[in-house]
């Protein structure tokens, strides 16, 4: 233990007697670091914290029917450009953050140094935004922080408003110009389909294949004709082998001339019958071919009545004149009437002619337009390629005034939308404040470093003079520094002047370090009461 404190005790001595070197090297670094820490200003930190909320009820309601730009960008956006130098030259205005020593670059340096104060954090995924600032005036760091909020707040999206209106200008001027050359391209249209009146307008096939569908149209119409002749002379060969009449038995007519109640039936009673029977198969025939509001159906069913109701009466008549009934009454009983089956054929050929009048009409239809066709042989590509043309350009047009249109309208229900309400709000969380004890380090704490830091500079420059002009206390320090043998030493005793002396200077020296301790004390309790008054 003494070998390795030996070193120690041979160190102490020497640094003892430099006691006064590092006593001064103390206070001079004292007085410089006092003059340093005395321009020092502590800084004071302001901190706000905003929450942007984006997620409203309407953004969901109105998606797909307006623009619906990302309001989570267009913030994060906003929240970078506060720091842009416009702003910054404005905070440094209004707080007086530039000072006033004439130099045209003052105001550059004092947004410089603002840009490196203010500190910005941005949480895009919880939406929220931070800023902090520090200053040596608390009142100017907390003015500065609450001016950046409020610039946040008003500024948010109300941007979007007058790029809106500038986009609904855009889009009406382009609706415009559209719409005229819409108006200039149907004019075009009109100007062509008047000047060939012919032509069919189907510039979607070439020419070619629409000769090819004419032909083969005609050709199906012309088997459908063939198909129908041929089925309207069948029916006509079965109505020929059928006859026009045929004869039945009257029951009001035979050998007696009575009827079975014994009423004598007159000739002119049987005419009527007959041109009963005849109308009832007249009304047949109708009704197989028309409904019963067919003015035709109606007449015969009106003469038919008519025909009914004159039987009635000359029934009625013979009946009163019995004699002469019996003269007028016939000697046969048979009376021929229109056959049925005849009568039926009949209709079905009427059908027929007019299903085959109807064809040929469609089959001249279809001739004449592929004998157009084929004489417009020369003109009709060229014709098919100008339509095309036309309406391509058309199309296009076309589509776009749509577009533009469906955008204007777009457009104007979300300007509509912006006007009547916001897509994102902003709450302060945290309002703008100051912390109440300054930033590392504080004063107080500089002072209190500068002491020690002082006393240690003290104890380093002993210890340095110490080494550079060693003194020696005892003849075995002197001879393991010099490694020589040492032939003897001879003791010094001290005077009570001498001692007395010593004690003095001990006293000033123990005195003169309390003092570096009592300043650095008492100026750093000066300090903390200082910064309390002033905050």
């Amino acid at each position: 233990m003494n070998d390795l404190l030996r070193p120690l005790f041979n160190l102490l001595p020497g640094m003892w007697d430099r006691r006064w070197i590092g006593l001064i090297t103390a206070w001079v670094v004292l007085v410089l670091g006092g003059v340093g820490v005395a321009l020092f200003h502590e800084r004071y930190m302001a901190s706000a914290r905003v929450y942007v909320d984006t997620q409203t009820l309407l953004k969901p309601l109105m998606q797909g029917l307006t623009v619906q730009p990302n309001i989570d960008d267009q913030v994060a956006m906003v929240a970078r450009t506060l720091l842009a130098r416009p702003n910054l030259e404005r905070l440094v205005r209004e707080n007086n953050l530039a000072p006033n020593d004439g130099q045209p670059d003052a105001m550059n340096r004092a947004v410089d140094q603002l840009f490196k104060s203010l500190k910005l954090n941005i949480n895009a995924r919880e939406n929220l935004y931070s800023v902090s600032y520090a200053n040596p005036d608390p009142k100017v760091a907390l003015h500065v922080v609450s001016d950046l909020v409020n610039m946040f707040l008003t500024s948010g999206i109300g941007g979007k408003q007058q790029d809106t209106q500038q986009a609904l200008n855009f889009l009406d001027a382009q609706v415009a110009d559209y719409g005229r050359q819409l108006s200039a391209a149907e004019q075009k249209l009109k100007d062509f389909k008047t000047a060939h009146p012919g032509y069919s307008g189907a510039a979607n096939v070439d020419y070619y294949t629409r000769v090819n569908q004419a032909s083969d149209q005609l050709s199906q119409m012309q088997g459908q004709l063939s198909a129908a002749i041929a089925a309207r002379n069948a029916i006509a060969g079965q109505m020929r082998g059928e006859s026009p009449t045929i004869t039945v038995t009257s029951p009001y007519v035979g050998p007696a001339a009575v009827t079975p109640s014994g009423q004598t039936v007159p000739a002119d009673v049987l005419d009527i019958e007959r041109q009963i029977q005849t109308q009832r198969n007249r009304l047949d025939d109708l009704l197989q071919r028309y409904t019963n509001d067919y003015p035709d159906v109606i007449s015969a069913r009106q003469t038919l009545a008519r025909l009914e109701a004159e039987k009635k009466s000359r029934l009625k008549a013979a009946a009163e004149h019995p004699a002469q009934a019996a003269a007028q009454a016939p000697t046969s009983n048979l009376l021929s009437t229109a056959n049925p089956a005849y009568q039926q054929l009949r209709v079905q050929v009427a059908q027929a002619d007019a299903n085959v009048a109807s064809l040929q009409a469609q089959v001249a239809e279809a001739q004449s337009r592929l004998n157009q066709l084929r004489s417009q042989a020369g003109q009709m590509p060229a014709l098919d390629q100008q339509y095309a043309s036309l309406m391509r350009g058309y199309d296009v047009i076309r589509k776009s005034y749509d577009d533009l249109v469906a955008r204007r309208q777009s457009a104007g229900l979300t300007q509509s939308v912006d006007a009547s309400s916001q897509l994102a709000v902003f709450r302060v969380v945290d309002p703008p404040r100051v912390e109440q004890h300054p930033l590392f380090p504080s004063k107080p704490m500089l002072i209190a470093l500068l002491v020690v830091f002082s006393l240690v500079c003290g104890v380093v420059a002993s210890f340095v003079v110490s080494q550079v002009m060693p003194t020696f206390h005892s003849p075995r320090h002197l001879r393991e520094t010099i490694d020589r043998p040492v032939l003897g030493s001879i003791s010094m005793l001290n005077s009570p002047d001498v001692i007395s002396q010593d004690r003095k200077n001990n006293l000033n020296l123990a005195l003169s370090v309390a003092g570096i301790i009592v300043i650095g004390l008492l100026w750093a309790i000066w300090a903390h009461f200082t910064r309390l008054a002033s905050v």
